[in-house]
């Protein structure tokens, strides 16, 4: 298998996401403080699907005050204030619309149950060469 490198890296789910994230920065461009926010509600949202099947029904629990509380115990923020303005720098990056729905492209294929998670980057090479 020519031109193919594959790395091992051994994750709990809540890093899976982090990591997800951190390898798709030159797409979202989210600051690090934002990736780790968003890595938490992807985890959550991750949860909630191994609970309910409605894709629509997951979005709404994810951001229902409940959830929301315990999302900002894990990111250790304290104020709702804080926690309000990161949610709108997420809005305004387009990583979570204006319904609270991340992002579709965001959101990994990670199955509920699975043991790995495989993603592949394809770089195509254009070696023009140009003087």
């Amino acid at each position: 298998m020519d031109n193919i490198n594959i790395k091992r890296i051994n994750v709990d789910v809540k890093q899976l996401f982090t990591y997800w994230l951190t390898f798709l920065k030159p797409y979202h461009n989210l600051r690090q403080k934002e990736i780790e926010a968003l890595s938490v509600f992807l985890y959550y949202r991750h949860r909630l699907s191994e609970e309910v099947l409605n894709k629509s029904l997951i979005d709404k629990l994810l951001f229902s005050p409940d959830v929301r509380k315990s999302i900002m115990l894990d990111l250790n923020i304290k104020s709702t204030y804080v926690f309000n303005n990161l949610l709108t720098a997420l809005r305004n990056k387009g990583v979570i619309s204006r319904d609270n729905k991340i992002t579709e492209v965001l959101v990994p294929n990670f199955l509920p149950g699975s043991d790995n998670f495989k993603l592949v980057f394809n770089f195509e090479v254009n070696d023009s060469k140009q003087n």
